[in-house]
């Protein structure tokens, strides 16, 4: 009965915001793109090439979930080579990065279902998964229970639940901890994940510290000749001194400008590329950029020759934050100076051997700080006056900055081997043990 309240509301929220998202998709083109999918409707061209074999069904957020997935993607299909992959994610950007990403990893590139029943059940019967597995962090109780109905495993790796999501689903425990025990298994990224998802719901045999698979990520082939193409076609010489402010937020923007622009008068051929996490704040920091008075040019605009004597360099692109990195002198990474963010990843900048600058608002990746921290491979600020420190004095001295770039390289490196654990437990779910376990209970 719960669910099926649950259900209707769903179905209420969506009537009711059925004006808001009609004026979006006449206004704003990730609004619309994917619509019918997000309905279940997956085309025939794609339900075409499953056929013939058994699918296995990825899912990622975005983005940043997607790169992630990777490094599992990769040793699931060396030992899976005859099963078919579909892979969703919710927004566009990610669906773009799947599609470029996941080139010869997966054979589906899809939108999530909206987690309404009738809309989960018709992707279901399109897709037909043997298994779906979730990286991350996403809970959709309509998804995860008809998987269940159907004995399919539902497996979250990765896994991480934060303090505020934590304490949601334990408020709403009447609600999720029917879905958390329904997963096959929870493989957390920290002990800390593992300890809250047994408390959510899941069983203690199915939930275990497996490791965080981003550590498995590899960098693409970053050689000479690449990094020299790269600052080429961003207007850059190998003679400057590039600070990369990669997935920033708002507010972070403001006080990044700030610091550059005081350090700017104290080292020559300081140069910023300045990386907003979401793409609709292009505009938003351009403005901000406009604001300081310093010559600047988006990315898009000098690839496609339009050039100046910009000292600040806006990414408006998607997808190439990563390989950025590897021109930069020194990285900061963003959602870390705002609270309620939780940070980004800091293994991108730290696989260039960079050294690495956030701020304190950590929760998804304070693991990730504490290691580079305590291999001297990150610096953790709290505020515009300490970033402009922090920074200032890594510019100062090229041997710390060398100290701290290999530093934090040998650290993601020593931290490898989650995506293989990951990957032997997808293994054992799909040789059936479960499956048969839930049939038992059902008869």
């Amino acid at each position: 009965m719960k669910y099926r309240l649950y259900d209707i509301l769903l179905h209420v929220a969506l009537v009711l915001s059925l004006p808001f998202f009609i004026i979006k998709m006449l206004t704003v083109k990730k609004y619309r793109e994917g619509l019918p999918e997000r309905f279940g409707f997956i085309g025939l061209d794609k339900l075409n090439r499953l056929k013939g074999a058994p699918v296995v069904w990825f899912h990622a957020i975005s983005v940043g979930e997607t790169k992630a997935a990777l490094p599992v993607l990769r040793l699931f299909k060396e030992s899976h080579p005859d099963m078919k992959v579909v892979f969703s994610t919710v927004t566009m950007t990610g669906n773009r990065c799947a599609l470029k990403e996941c080139a010869g990893l997966v054979d589906v590139v899809i939108y999530f279902p909206l987690d309404l029943s009738w809309t989960v059940r018709r992707a279901i019967n399109r897709i037909n998964p043997r298994a779906l597995i979730v990286v991350e962090k996403e809970i959709w109780p309509n998804m995860i229970l008809s998987l269940s109905k159907r004995a399919v495993p539902v497996i979250i790796i990765n896994g991480t639940l934060s303090e505020r999501s934590f304490k949601r689903f334990i408020r709403f425990g009447f609600l999720f901890r029917e879905v958390f025990s329904a997963l096959s298994y929870f493989a957390a990224r920290t002990e800390e994940d593992c300890e809250r998802a047994i408390k959510a719901g899941v069983d203690l045999k199915r939930a275990g510290n497996v490791g965080n698979i981003k550590y498995d990520m590899a960098p693409p082939d970053s050689t000479a000749e690449r990094r020299a193409g790269l600052l080429s076609s961003m207007a850059l010489s190998p003679e400057d001194i590039v600070i990369v402010a990669g997935s920033t937020h708002k507010g972070e923007e403001e006080e990044i400008l700030k610091a550059y622009a005081a350090l700017a008068t104290r080292f020559k051929r300081l140069k910023l590329v300045l990386a907003p996490r979401h793409p609709e704040r292009f505009n938003e920091a351009e403005a901000l950029i406009k604001k300081t008075g310093i010559a600047f040019a988006r990315r898009s605009n000098i690839t496609h020759g339009i050039t100046a004597s910009a000292e600040i360099i806006l990414l408006d692109t998607v997808g190439e934050l990563m390989n950025v990195y590897s021109i930069a002198t020194i990285a900061f990474v963003g959602g870390s100076l705002v609270k309620g963010v939780g940070g980004h990843n800091l293994l991108e900048p730290a696989l260039h051997a960079k050294p690495v600058i956030y701020g304190k608002y950590l929760t998804t990746y304070l693991g990730m700080a504490e290691l580079l921290e305590a291999n001297k491979g990150g610096v953790r600020v709290s505020d515009q006056a300490s970033l402009e420190a922090a920074i200032a004095g890594l510019l100062s001295d090229s041997a710390l900055r060398a100290r701290m770039g290999e530093a934090a390289k040998k650290a993601v490196e020593a931290s490898r081997g989650a995506a293989k654990r990951t990957v032997s437990i997808i293994d054992g779910l799909l040789r059936l043990p479960f499956l048969k376990e839930r049939q038992a209970k059902k008869l």
